[in-house]
């Protein structure tokens, strides 16, 4: 029997949303991610701020992998999983 994988939650755009979860929360973070024609365009909100607008930028699909690997090392919870977002990044690659 096989399981039909997981599909993250996506915006009406395709985009999808990345939660980096900590043990105790505090450091919680959603990114909402697209496609930009210089990489990745990041809206990022954080645990305690969650009314205020996100921070915003564009950074390099390698550069938000490094950054989710980090999370990774640092024992904390990517969700989805780094390959999730490695697969959606295929295209996005600079």
């Amino acid at each position: 029997m096989t399981r039909d994988r997981w599909t993250p939650p996506v915006t009406d755009s395709g985009e999808p949303t990345v939660q980096l979860i900590t043990a105790s929360g505090a450091q919680h973070r959603v990114l909402m991610l697209a496609r930009d024609p210089a990489g990745v365009r990041v809206r990022e909100w954080r645990a305690g701020e969650w009314a205020r607008g996100p921070e915003e930028r564009v950074v390099s699909a390698q550069s938000l992998l490094a950054q989710l690997d980090e999370v990774v090392r640092n024992r904390q919870r990517v969700e989805p999983d780094v390959a999730y977002v490695r697969e959606w990044l295929g295209g996005a690659r600079r």
